[in-house]
C-alpha cells in the first residue's frame, strides 16, 4: 500500500502529465478563436475533484 506522500506524488506526476499533453493537442489542434479545443466552450471552468472527494460524488 502506498503512503499518502507516496500518492501525493504520483498523483501531480499525472496532473504534470495531463497538463503537458493538453497542450500539445491545444497546439496541434487550436480551435476557431484559439483559445480552447474543438468541442469546449469558452468560458467553462475545468472540473477539479475537491480534497477528499471522489470523481462520483455530488
Amino acid at each position: 500500500m502506498l503512503s499518502i506522500a507516496e500518492e501525493l506524488m504520483k498523483v501531480r506526476a499525472e496532473i504534470a502529465r495531463l497538463t503537458a499533453r493538453e497542450a500539445a493537442l491545444r497546439a496541434a489542434l487550436p480551435s476557431r478563436d484559439g483559445t480552447t479545443l474543438p468541442g469546449m466552450r469558452p468560458g467553462w471552468p475545468i472540473q477539479r475533484v475537491k480534497q477528499g472527494a471522489t470523481q462520483h460524488s455530488h
